[in-house]
């Protein structure tokens, strides 16, 4: 009589069973995580410089027994260069892969992999492929920071994120709701009458997003138009501010999470309402805080770049890739009392640094939530971006009906004082009030607040 042979695991079995998981790492020592991670670790090597012809002969076969500080780092303008030499499935041909993100189709390509793309913070557009398996790995690590957040089993979730089917939000926040079919699927480019319209008649308990949409509809929700109570929400992809911050609390009485992903690694760091700090999820990566000479940096020091190992995704391996992102690590023990090191804060994610003459001679870099006190101060700016030229700063607001009309001259001295207070010689300033702000172009649509086109003096001219 033959064997009966169970039929394959949906992707929902997986997540939750990977999620399951997941949490029970929480519970782990630190000296356990890293021996997990270690071994992880191993076998990712293994695999690479067996089934990847780059790995093969940029890390050699000594490299599972190698220190990982002593393995070279990988760039995006690498990785796209060498992509078809870098994966590990011979099938997985970038030029392939760029026709079917072309085609719009929502099918899995070959039926067996998940193709993302994204220009991310570099402008360089990436292509990222991933097995069934190692999607619902990442959804389930991304669900685990929900829970940490305040979610739980069978919450009323609602994740807003980009619109176009080839960004990682979109079928990742697909995934999330795939237990809640009834739950209307909306994107941040959806006009604003319809997300209350659809909000309103959904109840979310929970929100996930663009902090800068969420901003917005604790906007709609304290003029009333808006009529939801969500007991938390976790938020990514551009900063949380503390105006964001400080308007989610009035409109709906919780203390947002905050989560660190990218389209590489989807869930590299979350927050939890009682801890600011981003708690690193080191059981699926293995993140380093470097200096420009891929040096480690010591907590409370910032660094120059990050360099993430994916211990998750086989099909694509990235080791020791690249991220441009100015982290900071988090001094001290976990107050949580998990095992994981935490990230005391993401500087310039999304937003640059501006380089103005100081006072007396010199240069000041401020940092762009040095422009924070400004809009703290004036509640009637509901959105905002920045633009630093060498004509000065700009800035394009969405100002809250019935705004006092001496609102964008107010603001306009704050951002002056601001730059002052910083040590530097505030440039002209200027206040224009739109309707609504521009989303980068992109199929992530994100938002960035502060844009500089002006130069250090003390940059390494290219070349």
């Amino acid at each position: 009589m033959p064997t009966a042979t169970a039929s394959p695991p949906s992707q929902l079995e997986r997540v939750r069973a990977l999620l399951a998981e997941l949490l029970a790492h929480d519970r782990w020592t630190r000296e356990r995580l890293l021996a997990h991670q270690r071994a992880r670790l191993r076998a990712l090597l293994e695999h690479a410089v067996t089934s990847s012809p780059w790995y093969r002969r940029t890390l050699g076969p000594n490299a599972p027994e190698a220190p990982l500080a002593e393995l070279p780092t990988l760039s995006k303008a690498t990785l796209m260069e060498r992509f078809d030499e870098v994966v590990c499935d011979p099938r997985l041909r970038l030029a392939d892969l760029r026709a079917h993100l072309e085609s719009g189709s929502a099918a899995p390509f070959l039926g067996e992999y998940r193709v993302a793309s994204t220009s991310g913070s570099t402008g360089l557009r990436g292509v990222f492929a991933f097995t069934h398996r190692e999607f619902a790995h990442w959804t389930a690590a991304s669900l685990r920071a929900m829970v940490r957040a305040g979610g739980g089993p069978g919450v009323r979730l609602l994740a807003i994120g980009a619109p176009s089917p080839v960004a990682v939000t979109r079928q990742l926040f697909a995934d999330f709701q795939a237990a809640t079919p009834d739950a209307p699927r909306l994107s941040v480019v959806t006009p604003l009458p319809e997300l209350v319209e659809a909000l309103n008649a959904y109840q979310p308990q929970g929100l996930v997003g663009y902090p800068t949409l969420a901003g917005i509809l604790a906007g709609e929700q304290l003029a009333g138009r808006l009529r939801i109570r969500p007991r938390w929400g976790l938020y990514g992809a551009e900063p949380l501010t503390p105006v964001i911050r400080r308007r989610i609390r009035q409109a709906w009485g919780f203390e947002p999470a905050s989560i660190y992903a990218a389209t590489e690694a989807l869930a590299i760091g979350s927050s939890t309402p009682a801890d600011e700090c981003l708690e690193i999820s080191e059981d699926v990566l293995v993140v380093e805080v470097v200096d420009q000479h891929d040096r480690p940096v010591p907590p409370g020091t910032p660094g120059a770049k990050v360099l993430v190992t994916n211990l998750v995704d086989y099909a694509q391996p990235l080791i020791r890739y690249e991220l441009s992102d100015v982290v900071t690590l988090a001094d001290g023990p976990n107050p949580s009392g998990r095992p994981y090191r935490r990230i005391a804060s993401i500087e310039g994610r999304r937003m640059d640094t501006l380089h103005l003459p100081r006072r007396g001679g010199g240069e000041v870099a401020l940092h762009p939530t040095g422009l924070s006190p400004a809009f703290a101060s004036l509640p009637e700016v509901r959105e905002y971006q920045v633009l630093h030229d060498r004509r000065g700063l700009h800035a394009r607001v969405v100002l809250a009906p019935g705004a006092d009309p001496a609102t964008p001259e107010r603001l306009r001295r704050a951002l002056a004082a601001a730059v002052e207070a910083a040590g530097a010689v505030a440039p002209p300033v200027e206040v224009i009030e739109v309707d609504a702000l521009e989303r980068e172009p992109g199929p992530a649509a994100k938002l960035k607040l502060v844009t500089s086109t002006v130069p250090s003096r003390h940059a390494v001219p290219p070349g």
